[in-house]
């Protein structure tokens, strides 16, 4: 069941009536979105700031809109010890509560968007900076700050803009049309699927359509499902960079280097015919997480082979850690 999101602050003195009014703003701004946040203040001046598990779809609202519509930035425009203020106060309680919602929370962006007010976002799921400009192309979808229409037009040049980095097209040349960039990019297992091919095509189309034709209301429903597949697509890559990132693993102190599809061994009793078998299955994508012969497998693979004793890697024993075996026992 998840928790309560409770973080706690302990201000330098002087800046000690600063912290008050900040958690005053930011329990009024919170409210828009149905969002209760209690802040109590001990004796030794520690601020405890807590905010209801069930209201987790409200705060995540919340520091989005906050984010866009930079009311951080201004809020810090009109504060005195501005700098302190937004280093000591206002930095720790937006990053904590960005942990406390995403999977990865990106410091030096906050402390941007704090004193300079950058329109960058400051959390989220993805690390590639492609999926991040997407996460954040998604958020302001969600929460209508750009048509339907305009949605499309920026994911076409964000995807555009993927494609040409992928392919390392040459900066200053021109670049190829459209659906040749997604042909070039399935010929490179940038874009592996039909599927994912079809998608890209499909955005250009649409967005085709309202260049030429002024044909630009596009109907909700057919944006949050084009949305919603693109988030997938960005989530497989995202989980596709890190695991080829991650070449080796640490089991019981020692180190050892990943498996690539297509490297496992064959094992020992296994049938006359099954190298045959296998060779011929290995031209194929993975069945479970979609990498070709040579890559690493993503986490949680149900293929991937364990480099220590061979067996499979997701429910291999090698994983455990000593305090693991010992609460096992």
């Amino acid at each position: 069941m998840p928790s309560d999101t409770e973080l706690t602050l302990t201000p330098p003195a002087y800046l000690y009536q600063d912290a008050r009014r900040f958690l005053r703003f930011l329990r009024v701004a919170a409210q828009k979105h149905s969002v209760t946040v209690t802040v109590s203040i001990s004796t030794a001046g520690t601020f405890r700031l807590s905010i209801p598990a069930n209201q987790s779809a409200g705060l995540d609202a919340f520091l989005q809109e906050i984010t866009f519509q930079h009311g951080l930035y201004y809020y810090l425009c009109a504060a005195s010890n501005r700098r302190d203020v937004a280093r000591l106060i206002v930095k720790p309680i937006i990053e904590g509560l960005l942990h406390s919602q995403y999977d990865v929370a990106y410091p030096v962006q906050i402390q941007k968007h704090l004193l300079e007010g950058t329109p960058d976002w400051a959390g989220g799921a993805f690390l590639e900076g492609t999926a991040q400009q997407y996460e954040i192309l998604l958020q302001k979808h969600k929460l209508k700050m750009i048509t339907p229409y305009e949605f499309v037009r920026d994911l076409d040049d964000l995807l555009t803009e993927f494609m040409l980095q992928q392919l390392e097209h040459p900066k200053g040349q021109q670049s190829p049309k459209f659906n040749v960039l997604v042909g070039m990019c399935g010929q490179k297992d940038v874009l592996r699927t039909k599927e994912a091919r079809k998608l890209f095509n499909r955005v250009h189309s649409l967005r085709t359509k309202g260049l030429h034709r002024l044909e630009r209301e596009i109907p909700d429903s057919e944006v949050t499902e084009i949305a919603q597949e693109v988030y997938y697509l960005f989530q497989w890559l995202d989980d596709y960079w890190r695991a080829q990132d991650e070449k080796t693993v640490l089991l019981s102190g020692r180190k050892y280097r990943r498996i690539r599809y297509g490297k496992e061994p064959i094992p020992k009793g296994a049938p006359i015919d099954f190298r045959t078998l296998w060779e011929e299955l290995i031209t194929r994508p993975c069945g479970d997480c979609g990498v070709i012969q040579g890559e690493l497998h993503l986490d949680g693979c149900d293929l991937e082979r364990c480099p220590r004793c061979g067996g499979q890697f997701m429910c291999c024993e090698c994983r455990l850690t000593q305090d693991d075996l010992r609460n096992a026992e």
